[in-house]
């Protein structure tokens, strides 16, 4: 049986999902500081507040949840399939709602959703995240309960 773990294009979708969720990261400080002071990118006024704290925290929810998926990917739960196709169907959503808030171009917008579009991709097909994150079926787990001891 081939071997599993986190290596080959697994660890480069892992490796990609942090430099995105650092990446959003970025944007969020750089939204906060260019809200601060316009000028700096060349601007007379930024979105209207409602629409930062939506950007702002819409951001922070990625972060935390790629922080979140790591620890699931890393503990090989199952759970961590899931929870990678929740956390990039979520990032297109936000940046829908991020295009209709003003603060993403269309173009920008699509362009944004493809690493998300091939994260879904590749988690639904690739068999090295079904070997990673799938339990085997010939592995017994171990049992713990008084009737196996006093056995």
């Amino acid at each position: 049986m081939a071997s599993t773990g986190i290596r080959g294009w697994l660890l480069l979708y892992v490796i990609a999902l942090g430099v995105q969720a650092a990446h959003d990261l970025m944007l969020t400080v750089a939204a906060v500081i260019i809200s601060a002071r316009p000028s700096l990118a060349g601007l007379d006024s930024f979105v209207p507040l409602p629409s930062l704290v939506f950007y702002v925290a819409s951001n922070l929810v990625l972060v935390l949840y790629t922080v979140v998926l790591y620890v699931l990917m890393f503990r090989r739960r199952r759970s961590a399939v899931v929870n990678n196709h929740i956390v990039n169907a979520l990032a297109i959503v936000f940046l829908v709602c991020w295009h209709f808030l003003g603060m993403k171009s269309t173009l920008g917008t699509v362009v944004d959703s493809v690493p998300s579009l091939v994260g879904i991709g590749y988690v639904l097909t690739s068999r090295r995240v079904r070997q990673t994150f799938t339990p085997d079926p010939t592995r017994q787990p171990a049992r713990t309960t008084a009737a196996s001891s006093s056995s």
